[in-house]
């Protein structure tokens, strides 16, 4: 079968369905993978083959995203009408701020006089050239669109905790529109693109007919999503591995790094500082994968060796602990890796993650804003020292393998696109 990937232009949001797309065509299916011109050197470097969607004249900057987060004031509204709880605040967040706006930003109107949604015509016209029997897509509804368009079996992918889902379910119990006194944000951030095809915005357009979740369990959200887990298999792009990562430095390695996305958006300059300073004289050897804007005017350790990049699948095996944002990608990379954890507690990501590792004794938080890189230092060294957080990285690994791997998931996919009537 032809299957087409649908991905929101972030290399965070391609590498998770590399495995899969591999394991797709290990089976013997064609893939293409079609997203913003930005990253179709992303997507080739992958080896995976690409298809631009649009030009970058006619689709949004990425860097703009901001622009389409909703007024703080109408997400108060939002949230006081669907009676948003304490306990309910960080998914709210990652959905009316981050979520929504991912989603927006590809599925608003032009100025033009016909009410073109850019990118959703240029899917729409790939779906009918190429004729894919399953479309997969990741924040980007507009591909499910061309998928009903065009009669093909359509499924979302997720990054993490289903947030769409979640706040979809929200409204619906809040009585829809009528209970909430308006209409549901997601839903009208799509209705342009889907009216222009004459396409009905339903559960299935805005949830797919399947949900691939690679969330572990206990950290999932309730939705009304038909969901199939898959083992999230960590892949962090295709380099030499370097000589250096081979040898044995004679002490404990730790890996330092703040993550790929966040740096478009901020260099995190007294994090750094902070952390740079946890190291600074500890017998350990420790590599730190910050970019030039986060090192400027930083003294970086001589037991600290600097890099831009460096393939975590490489890294993470040489490793006694690593010291990261707490974002899905590193945790759970992480934790395929069997590597004790220490996250700072104020990630956008950790409110989610860092409880499901130190609640599984693989890990500890910091706190920079509180903590003096004395009391930072007297974290790490417990992770280095004691038994017990490799054991409990140990736990964690036997729960992640345990969920089905991409190539497990391949005949449920299959079988999707046999209900659609196609030959896979």
């Amino acid at each position: 079968m032809r299957v087409l990937f649908v991905v929101w232009p972030m290399a965070a949001h391609l590498y998770p369905i590399v495995p899969l797309a591999r394991a797709l065509q290990a089976a013997g299916h064609e893939t293409r993978v079609a997203s913003h011109p930005a990253l179709v050197d992303t997507v080739t470097a992958a080896g995976l083959t690409a298809v631009p969607v649009g030009t970058a004249e006619t689709m949004p900057v990425l860097s703009e995203v901001g622009g389409y987060v909703l007024p703080e004031e109408e997400r108060d509204r939002l949230a006081k009408a669907w009676a948003v709880t304490d306990a309910d605040a960080h998914a709210w967040f990652m959905f009316s701020y981050f979520a929504l706006a991912g989603t927006r930003i590809f599925h608003t109107p032009g100025d033009g006089p016909d009410t073109a949604v850019a990118g959703t015509d240029e899917l729409v016209a790939l779906a009918r050239a190429w004729r894919p029997d399953l479309v997969l897509w990741d924040m980007w509804p507009a591909a499910a669109v061309a998928a009903r368009v065009t009669g093909a079996a359509h499924a979302r992918y997720l990054w993490g905790p289903d947030y769409c889902g979640w706040a979809r379910q929200r409204y619906l119990r809040q009585g829809g529109e009528e209970g909430t006194g308006y209409p549901e944000p997601l839903a009208e951030a799509v209705s342009r693109a889907a009216l222009r095809h004459g396409v009905t915005v339903d559960d299935e357009l805005l949830l797919g007919q399947l949900t691939l979740d690679p969330t572990p369990t206990a950290l999932r959200l309730a939705t009304p999503a038909s969901t199939v887990s898959m083992r999230r298999v960590p892949y962090t792009g295709a380099d030499t591995v370097p000589a250096w990562l081979h040898q044995g430095a004679g002490r404990p390695r730790v890996a330092v790094s703040l993550g790929m996305s966040g740096r478009e958006y901020a260099t995190d300059a007294g994090l750094v500082t902070k952390l740079l300073a946890m190291v600074d004289g500890l017998d350990v050897d420790v590599v730190a994968t910050f970019d030039a804007a986060q090192l400027a005017g930083q003294r970086v350790p001589e037991n600290v060796r600097v890099f831009d990049y460096v393939p975590f699948n490489q890294l993470l095996p040489t490793c006694s602990a690593v010291v990261h944002h707490g974002g899905s990608g590193t945790v759970m990379a992480a934790v395929a890796h069997r590597v004790p954890q220490l996250i700072a507690a104020d990630g956008l990501e950790s409110a989610t993650y860092a409880p499901y590792v130190t609640g599984g004794g693989a890990g500890l938080t910091f706190d920079h804003r509180t903590q003096s890189a004395e009391e930072m230092r007297g974290r790490l060294l417990r992770l280095l020292g004691e038994p017990s957080f490799r054991a409990g990285a140990e736990a964690l690994y036997a729960r992640w393998l345990a969920m089905p791997s991409p190539r497990e998931v391949v005949p449920v996919l299959e079988e999707l696109a046999r209900g659609r009537g196609r030959d896979v």
